[in-house]
Parts: structure tokens; C-alpha cells; sequence
């Protein structure tokens, strides 16, 4: 394990991970609350994990993107746009 950048200002986290491509990426959190800098690196950059500590609290939070399989068996057409439709609208889950 190594550390392959550091940074003090969270907006610079994209730019450094794309020049260092982390497999995880330590930051410190005010809240349990992922910020949008983080959120960002995990949509351009899905297979990175992000292990956030509070700052207070001193508790970790890993956040990651994975696939997630829910079984619809057989479908008409109509149920089919209706899945696709429930599933945009599903709050996201941080």
C-alpha cells in the first residue's frame, strides 16, 4: 500500500485521480454525508472506493459503485417501461 497523492482542497480530487489512479481515495468528512467532489470521482471513475472518516466522530463510511441485480422474471412490454421508469426515479442511495 503506498500513497500516490494528496491534496487539501476537495475540488482538486478529479484532476488528481486522474493523475494517479487510486484504487481508494481517503477524505476526511464534516458529516456522514458524501460530498459532491467524491461523488463525482465515483461516477467518472467507478472501480475507485472512497473510505470517508468523520471528522468528529472518527467514524468510516466506504463508498463505492457496484452492479446491483434485481430479478424482474417475465415481463410484458408495459411492465418493462414501468421498471425502467421506477428505477430512474429511485432516490439515490447516499
Amino acid at each position: 500500500m503506498g500513497v500516490v497523492g494528496r491534496t487539501a482542497a476537495l475540488d482538486d480530487l478529479l484532476e488528481l485521480a486522474r493523475a494517479t489512479e487510486p484504487d481508494v481515495v481517503i477524505v476526511g468528512l464534516h458529516d456522514s454525508r458524501l460530498p459532491s467532489p467524491c461523488l463525482d470521482l465515483l461516477l467518472e471513475r467507478p472501480r475507485v472506493k472512497v473510505l470517508g472518516i468523520e471528522e468528529q466522530e472518527g467514524r468510516a463510511q466506504l463508498y463505492e459503485l457496484r452492479p446491483e441485480q434485481v430479478e424482474l422474471g417475465e415481463v410484458s412490454p408495459e411492465e418493462v417501461v414501468h421498471s425502467i421508469r421506477a428505477a430512474v426515479l429511485r432516490p439515490a442511495p447516499f
